[in-house]
């Protein structure tokens, strides 16, 4: 390693740290109206008018600082790479999400609900329905005040209702201890991701294994997000796993891991799905296609009844308000067209033309879709666009994934003028609207040439 690659490293591993003394300046200054809110188990930025937009300040430019260091971090690394890189990266990104940890507040309720539906399972009750009004429990309350009423019922598979059951039951059904392991546990999940995806890469040339590695593992975004709790990254770290297997010679069995990870979270079935397609079509390995069957029969029956009855709930009694996203500046029609043009032409390119950047097509497809691009979700399109790289697609979907961090913005804040959140949406499309301008060219360019044929 050179002195300008370490100093980016240290400087990457210190925003964070240095974010939370900020922010901990910030939490300071809060108004008393806030006091109900500071008293909670974690403390989670949500309307809190020009005070919340101040709180957003600091991790916007956290954000910002850390990827201005990843960035010099990859380009200044030597060209040889680093020998040890699963384990260098690993170093780093502890010490980030230790200081995102040390965080006075957060963005997202996610880890208060995790918490209700441990109690719930340990209670014996359902936690895949809306418990009754009058039903009580330390959890269940927290998760009440902090979504102002009923909180959502669970969607998630029995394999994390089970960890967070065992959460629950381990910290002695203690509210808050119980949020703090369950964030401790994702962040642990991810870390040991690490590793796992610099193994899968074992056959990449040095120095691009350690640059794929340092943005797996050091994008800021999914730093922020495992630290603050999201169970993606148990996901992630199967997926990971999973890798390794196919790489090391067992192509079912990775196939089959990447089926099972539905029972922890429903994207896993996508993931398990598409990763199985382009492995047979594409990497000509059927194998992992037909562990991801297998694996999928035996993850759908357990975790498809909960989600259809969730949708149905959300249907019936929902609102739907997308911000901050595509949807939110053209309405839902236009924004899913363009979606689903960006996945046929992803698809096109992955199985018939054989290009690599037809997977960060596909993930720029999901973004387009998305009502509400929640910066957690970068978790699951940051190795999208790693796979793609290198490519216009590939840079601009990793770039997405760092201005999600706008989403956050009128959650926050809770008081933005319309014309406010269109400006925080138009923010997190920057990265796409160069390709996508690109892409309407080729589709205009296509027709005219069809058009014009005999």
């Amino acid at each position: 390693m050179n002195w300008r690659a370490t100093i980016a490293a240290a400087a990457l591993a210190l925003a964070f740290p240095a974010g939370a003394a900020v922010a901990t300046a910030v939490a300071a200054r809060a108004p008393v109206s806030l006091r109900g809110a500071f008293a909670q188990p974690l403390p989670v930025v949500d309307a809190w008018g020009a005070y919340g937009g101040d709180c957003f300040a600091v991790i916007a430019a956290t954000i910002a600082f850390a990827t201005v260091a990843l960035a010099v971090l990859i380009r200044t690394a030597p060209s040889a790479g680093y020998r040890r890189a699963g384990a260098f990266v690993t170093l780093v990104a502890a010490v980030a999400t230790a200081g995102c940890a040390a965080w006075p507040f957060v963005f997202s309720s996610d880890t208060y609900a995790y918490a209700a539906y441990g109690e719930l399972a340990a209670r014996g009750l359902d936690p895949f329905v809306v418990p009754a009004a009058a039903l009580r429990g330390p959890a269940v309350d927290a998760a009440r005040v902090q979504w102002h009423g009923p909180f959502p019922a669970c969607v998630y598979g029995p394999a994390f209702v089970a960890l967070a059951r065992g959460a629950w039951t381990a910290t002695g059904g203690d509210a808050a201890a119980t949020i703090r392991l369950l964030r401790a546990l994702a962040i642990l999940a991810f870390l040991a991701s690490i590793p796992l995806v610099a193994a899968a890469l074992s056959g990449v040339a040095p120095r691009r294994r350690f640059a794929l590695t340092c943005a797996y593992g050091l994008n800021p975004i999914a730093l922020w997000s495992a630290a603050e709790g999201h169970n993606d990254t148990f996901v992630l770290a199967i997926a990971a796993a999973a890798a390794v297997a196919v790489r090391s010679g067992s192509a079912f069995a990775g196939g089959a891991a990447l089926g099972l990870s539905a029972l922890v979270k429903a994207p896993g079935a996508v993931l398990a799905a598409a990763f199985g397609a382009q492995a047979s079509l594409v990497l000509r390995l059927p194998r992992v296609a037909a562990g991801a069957a297998c694996g999928l029969a035996v993850a759908v029956p357990f975790v498809a009844p909960p989600l259809l009855a969730a949708a149905g709930r959300a249907g019936a009694h929902g609102h739907y308000a997308p911000a901050a996203s595509l949807q939110a500046l053209t309405g839902p029609v236009p924004a899913l067209a363009l979606a689903a043009a960006a996945a046929v032409f992803g698809a096109v390119r992955s199985i018939r033309d054989r290009e690599r950047d037809g997977v960060a097509w596909l993930g720029l497809a999901i973004v387009a879709a998305l009502p509400n691009p929640y910066p957690w979700y970068g978790l699951w399109l940051a190795p999208l666009a790693l796979a793609a790289a290198p490519s216009p697609a590939a840079a601009a979907l990793y770039g997405a994934t760092i201005f999600s961090c706008l989403r956050y913005l009128p959650d926050a804040a809770g008081n933005m003028t319309d014309g406010a959140t269109r400006v925080a949406a138009i923010g997190t499309l920057v990265p796409l609207a160069f390709v996508f301008a690109q892409f309407l060219r080729h589709i205009r360019q296509a027709v005219r040439q069809k058009a014009a044929a005999p």
